[in-house]
């Protein structure tokens, strides 16, 4: 079955089919977002990013950081606010008409909040409160395909760096993460492109990085932080990975650059705004919360445990790649280790969340594939966690005890993580690069 799976994964296509056939997976991309309804306007996570890109393409940097609701650096509306100025009469619209059903557990007392961001779309419906809001093809939503094709060209980037592109394989991956509920979970739930494009921005560093490109890689890197701060996880990876000190800076300074130029405008207008946005750890008026994770269910204030959800996977990471970096030395900058150590570091992010929603499946989700190709396996790993997370974790969340959704959520955070990091932590390095 490997060999089979082997010759049909390699099987040479023409440049000309590959490029048709990932353009068409735009369409099909939208096509699944239009089967789910369309993506949901009815959440701040949607308007903490069209708001602010709105507010940028008026020049407004202060603006932009207050309508940041959900702590997000500002990389994707930075990404659309130029996509909102040349098309603003068609497409500039932040908000969106939506005639979505009022969900299960808001048709109490939140059904009357629901319908007021919830707008119907036709002026004439009994609830509209003025002029109708455009379909969300006709706003700012349609720009939710920029973020699929940074994912796409991203994740095509590294298998060709792996050195498993250039034939069906790539068609495969494009289909698995079209397929990958997650990808259009974030679209369509909750509203965060934003991930799509971090998860994009750090496949390509990672093709970079095995190119041996160090400043564009730390670039892409930094691109990805901006787009969502977990992109920070892989970081400590690729700096385990680089050959030298020299390499390891210009990762971390291209990175450090990148990020700066994108936060100090930002910064300079309104700096509380921008620090809270960025630490993503910053909330007020919540006392002890219980949620079903294993540090959601610690009986310590919110405050702290968000703190802990921030930091320790950082710390974890930075251990992680210099256990790595001791086993496998100058064997960490081949694309089985590299992937695989990315890989567990984004999934040490889930084993400290506070809670989970569909799309937090997204990056590990993606990264699984793109690891399984990479070794020119068939995804069956990635199959089953994806499946026993989205289909079955997520289904069983409302009818178990709180406790054991929290220890399933942990056991579906860890595999990942053992999985990712084997390929690192069980390579002898040879004694030629013992010393660097």
């Amino acid at each position: 079955m490997r060999r089979r799976w082997v010759g049909f994964v390699s099987t040479p296509l023409p440049a000309s089919w590959r490029y048709l056939f990932l353009a068409g997976t735009c369409v099909g991309f939208l096509a699944v977002i239009f089967v789910r309804g369309g993506p949901n306007p009815a959440e701040t996570d949607a308007h903490a990013v069209t708001y602010p890109a709105t507010a940028i393409s008026h020049g407004d940097l202060r603006l932009a950081e207050q309508q940041t609701y959900v702590p997000n650096p500002p990389g994707y509306p930075l990404l659309t606010a130029p996509f909102v100025v040349a098309l603003r009469p068609w497409f500039g619209s932040p908000r969106w008409c939506d005639d979505k059903p009022i969900p299960a557990p808001l048709r109490g007392s939140g059904a009357a909040f629901y319908r007021t961001i919830l707008m119907p779309c036709t002026a004439q419906h009994p609830r509209a409160q003025g002029p109708a809001l455009p379909h969300w093809y006709r706003s700012q939503a349609i720009f939710v395909v920029l973020a699929w094709v940074v994912l796409l060209v991203g994740a095509i980037m590294l298998l060709r760096s792996a050195g498993a592109g250039g034939g069906a394989g790539e068609l495969v991956l494009a289909v698995a993460l079209l397929a990958l509920p997650a990808t259009t979970d974030a679209v369509a739930q909750t509203f965060h492109p934003q991930d799509l494009v971090s998860v994009g921005c750090t496949c390509a560093a990672l093709s970079l990085t095995l190119r041996r490109r160090w400043v564009p890689a730390g670039v892409l890197l930094g691109a990805a932080f901006m787009g969502k701060q977990f992109a920070v996880l892989a970081l400590p990876a690729l700096v385990a990975a680089a050959p030298g000190w020299r390499p390891r800076a210009r990762i971390v300074l291209a990175a450090a650059a990148v990020v700066a130029l994108g936060v100090i405008p930002f910064y300079l207008a309104d700096r509380v705004d921008t620090v809270h946005a960025l630490t993503a750890s910053y909330v007020v008026g919540v006392g002890v919360l219980k949620t079903a994770t294993v540090v959601g269910l610690l009986d310590i204030q919110e405050q702290t445990k968000i703190e802990l959800a921030r930091t320790l996977p950082i710390v974890a990471a930075v251990v992680l790649a210099a256990l790595a970096w001791w086993r496998a030395r100058g064997r960490l900058l081949a694309p089985a280790p590299l992937v695989g150590l990315v890989l567990a570091s984004l999934a040490l992010r889930l084993v400290f969340e506070l809670g989970f929603f569909d799309y937090y499946f997204l990056a590990v989700g993606a990264f699984l594939l793109v690891f399984d190709l990479v070794r020119m396996r068939p995804p069956l790993w990635a199959i089953a966690w994806i499946v026993a997370t989205r289909f079955g974790l997520t289904a069983l969340v409302p009818s178990i005890p709180i406790g054991l959704t929290a220890a399933l959520f942990l056991a579906a955070a860890v595999l990942p993580v053992v999985l990712g990091s084997a390929p690192a932590l069980t390579a002898r390095p040879s004694r030629s690069v013992l010393v660097e």
